[in-house]
């Protein structure tokens, strides 16, 4: 009985040694799994394959993702959307399929389509990271610059399930600068942007448990990755590239902190979607206006919301606080309210203000001879009815604008989904001069790229759009606005 019960103990300690011996061991083994397989696959991830002439996307039709060949656990970020040329930008990718790779192509118009592939890597092991706090995801891939061209750049993630998503990027060249530049709104693609389960409009409760600070360290969930680019800023970039005229691109970061971009140029260009401005990127753009510079705004609700910018502890990429209320705010010299409210009125900036959302009407009456319509019959500009909305800016009844506004398009939108007694707004289509300065035009309607540039568009709507765009933007880059139309 005895040698049993010591046979017993001896196994039981032998089986508690063993498990005792795993239970340390097995949080080890697996941190040096993780450590491996970062370093596994950065090494393999940057290696930069060479496109020839045959590779990447030879059509218009291949190089988008198709709906069923998006999700949202295939995704990536930057540390920062714009970089400059020489730079190397590490990306930030999470997917549970067993490998990636990129493939980084320029925007544009090239024989081969919209988008042209310059880079590609090789296939390296994917890392599951999407249950982390996005600013705690480790850099698995970076991208060699030196390279490349300056403009814009859509970076595809390709996972081995066939899943894909891309990355906007701007890519600036310090060494030159050209006449016109183009600012991507970055700021309102992250507020629209809910990837973590929160935008700055409503979280799992609504607009009380919205976000109040939003850390750029995030993939974006609609647009294919890309968020408000996809429908309010790539049709307009491909559309100035068709016109070859001589444009740098920006974001709305950029011009936060070096105003030094703007200086000695000819034309400001603001994408279809431009809500979210700080006060010093406003103060910025309206002071090299009124150093000869032409603002063009191809959309409508800009410059509405004030936000502040703060750098994160990584000294590249930055979070943005937007309260949307001044007793929230803890900050309040400066508070995160309406711009309007904070006694800056949109017009100051653009000659008009937002109206409302959502605006259904159409263009009732134009000045045949603005610049804009030349070329253009009256069956031609009735086009631009179509892209009237979802939303729409007017004139106010006290213009802040310092120079001489005049309406060129007008009419009138029902605002809301109200049938019994809608509110009634005006939409309203201005071109701005200034004895100080650069002038204006606004389009005043968000629908000019959603509905007039896409691939999806009206026929009548994108040629009537097309001929505006062109005749404004080449105009306003040979200098000031005149005070003749």
């Amino acid at each position: 009985m005895k040698m049993v019960r010591r046979f017993k103990s001896s196994r039981l300690r032998q089986f508690f040694n063993v498990n005792f011996q795993f239970t340390i061991m097995f949080p080890i083994m697996l941190k040096l799994k993780k450590i491996l397989t970062v370093a596994i696959c950065t090494s393999l991830a940057a290696t930069v394959l060479p496109s020839s002439s045959n590779a990447g996307f030879s059509t218009s039709s291949n190089w988008q993702i198709d709906k069923r060949e998006w999700r949202q656990s295939t995704g990536g970020y930057l540390l920062a959307t714009s970089n400059n040329r020489g730079d190397s930008v590490r990306v930030f990718v999470t997917c549970v399929a067993d490998t990636f790779s990129l493939s980084i192509g320029k925007v544009g118009n090239f024989h081969e389509g919209e988008f042209k592939e310059k880079l590609a890597t090789a296939e390296a092991p994917c890392i599951n990271q999407s249950a982390l706090s996005t600013s705690k995801w480790v850099s698995n891939t970076s991208i060699p610059t030196s390279q490349l061209e300056d403009g814009m750049y859509l970076i595809k993630i390709i996972d081995s399930d066939g899943f894909k998503s891309f990355i906007p990027m701007v890519i600036r060249d310090v060494a030159r600068k050209s006449r016109a530049i183009f600012v991507v709104p970055t700021m309102t693609m992250f507020a629209y942007n809910s990837w973590s389960g929160k935008s700055t409009y409503k979280g799992l409760k609504g607009f009380e448990d919205r976000a109040r600070i939003v850390d750029f360290r995030t993939p974006f969930d609609t647009g294919f990755g890309t968020g408000k680019y996809w429908n309010y800023v790539h049709p307009l970039i491909v559309e100035i590239e068709k016109l070859g005229i001589d444009v740098d691109y920006v974001t709305d970061i950029d011009l936060h902190f070096s105003p030094d971009l703007l200086r000695n140029r000819k034309l400001y260009i603001s994408a279809g979607h431009d809500e979210y401005w700080t006060k010093a990127e406003r103060e910025n753009v309206i002071k090299a206006r009124k150093s000869g510079m032409n603002l063009v705004f191809l959309g409508a609700n800009a410059g509405y919301w004030q936000t502040r910018l703060r750098t994160n502890d990584d000294n590249k990429s930055v979070s943005m606080e937007i309260y949307k209320s001044k007793k929230e705010d803890p900050n309040k010299r400066t508070p995160t309210i309406r711009f309007r409210d904070a006694g800056y009125s949109e017009s100051e900036l653009n000659g008009v203000q937002y109206t409302c959302f959502p605006a259904k009407g159409k263009f009732e009456s134009f000045d045949k001879d603005f610049f804009g319509f030349k070329g253009m019959s009256k069956r031609d500009l009735n086009g631009l009815n179509k892209v009237v909305g979802p939303e729409v800016d007017e004139t106010p009844s006290v213009n802040k604008f310092v120079g001489t506004i005049q309406v060129v398009a007008e009419g009138k939108v029902r605002c809301g989904d109200r049938w019994f007694f809608p509110k009634i707004g005006r939409v309203n289509m201005v071109y701005g001069t200034s004895s100080e300065g650069g002038g204006v035009f606004s389009v005043g309607t968000m629908g000019w790229a959603l509905n007039g540039l896409r691939s999806s568009a009206d026929t009548s709507a994108k040629e009537a759009v097309v001929t505006v765009t062109r005749n404004v933007l080449l105009r306003g880059i040979q200098g000031p606005f005149s005070r003749q139309k």
